[in-house]
């Protein structure tokens, strides 16, 4: 039996989005992770200590009632028709997505060289000014397939580059999504439809990592993040700092593992992630 169309995810112009929202440098001394001092040696919280947050298991006890309240009116007459209105909508942009993609990617590049002065990010400094001009290039190497390959090149040249002053443990965070961003910019410049058609699930891997990847510093090491909540209060939406920081790594996590691993998100695959003609069309509906 054939059921209406899957509802469109919003993962692949969202990654670009978050990768593009990088927050603005502050001052530090030599490593800064995520805009605050920290130290590599320091040993991280027991697990027994998140286990037994009161506050990281009302996260989760959120996520989940928001996930089956969402599947409960997705599954409703109400939930087709909101599906459906989403679906006109975004229309023009599903139909330029890989333009969307690729002036978002750029963007990006064309504000860090704006910044100047760093690698890839505002938090990772360097003097030499040829490192911001190899970045606009970068940025305008992303709107010719032909030139895209090389455009993936230099982002991991610039990440291999960042190695050398900062430490592996500090670039970490930056190597999914470094990586998932390079991979899309050269399956999409493929000429196998094979190839191409895995550019957005390189994407959204890269992104789904680098969530659950910086979740797991919040419940790790919860004193890195006292200070950008202390300077910066209304990130914690008027929350005490012991219960946003553990509520917000559930929501970070839960959003990277839900990208990689949930039904929707596997029920979207064929029409979302490919835009080969032997898949079906996102509005011609698919059996369930």
């Amino acid at each position: 039996m054939n059921h209406p169309a899957p509802p469109r995810s919003f993962g692949c112009p969202l990654a670009l989005i978050i990768l593009a929202s990088v927050a603005a440098p502050v001052p530090a001394h030599a490593h800064v992770k995520w805009f605050a001092p920290y130290i590599v040696g320091a040993p991280p919280q027991s697990i027994g200590a998140t286990l037994t947050n009161v506050w990281f298991w009302t996260g989760i006890a959120l996520v989940l009632a928001f996930f089956l309240a969402s599947r409960a009116i997705e599954k409703s007459s109400a939930g087709e028709t909101i599906l459906l209105a989403m679906d006109r909508i975004t229309d023009p942009l599903w139909k330029r997505l890989d333009d969307f993609v690729r002036v978002v990617i750029a963007a990006f590049f064309v504000a860090i060289f704006a910044v100047g002065g760093v690698y890839l990010t505002p938090d990772l400094k360097t003097p030499a000014e040829w490192v911001s001009w190899t970045q606009l290039l970068i940025a305008g190497l992303i709107f010719s397939r032909k030139t895209q390959p090389l455009a993936a090149l230099g982002i991991i040249a610039l990440w291999l580059l960042a190695l050398r002053d900062y430490d592996v443990f500090h670039l970490l965070d930056y190597l999914a999504l470094g990586v998932g961003v390079a991979a899309y910019l050269v399956l999409e410049a493929s000429s196998n439809p094979e190839w191409r058609n895995h550019r957005f699930e390189a994407l959204r891997w890269g992104v789904a990592i680098a969530l659950m990847w910086s979740s797991l510093e919040k419940f790790a090491y919860p004193d890195w993040f006292y200070p950008l909540v202390q300077e910066k209060p209304f990130l914690t939406f008027g929350m005490p700092r012991d219960v946003f920081i553990p509520m917000a790594g559930v929501a970070e996590f839960t959003m990277g593992f839900g990208l990689i691993w949930t039904p929707l998100v596997r029920r979207c695959r064929p029409s979302l992630f490919s835009s080969s003609s032997t898949q079906p069309s996102i509005r011609s509906g698919e059996p369930t």
